[in-house]
């Protein structure tokens, strides 16, 4: 079961690091028409995205130790 909460990490933080405008429309698909994330968010997107992969890879580490 904890594997399955470390493959969903990966997955959100490659998502992250890779489609950021993505998952900005996801979030905002309801409040917001027409409207651009700012640079800003691209950017903190992408660096939560690269924690959240290492953060998955020392999961694994230490699911993989036990």
């Amino acid at each position: 079961m904890d594997i399955l909460w470390v493959v969903a990490l990966l997955v959100l933080g490659i998502l992250m690091v890779a489609a950021p405008r993505l998952l900005w429309e996801v979030e905002h698909f309801l409040s917001v028409k027409g409207g651009e994330p700012t640079e800003l968010y691209l950017l903190a997107m992408r660096l939560g995205g690269i924690f959240f992969i290492l953060a998955a890879i020392a999961c694994i580490i230490y699911l993989a130790v036990q």
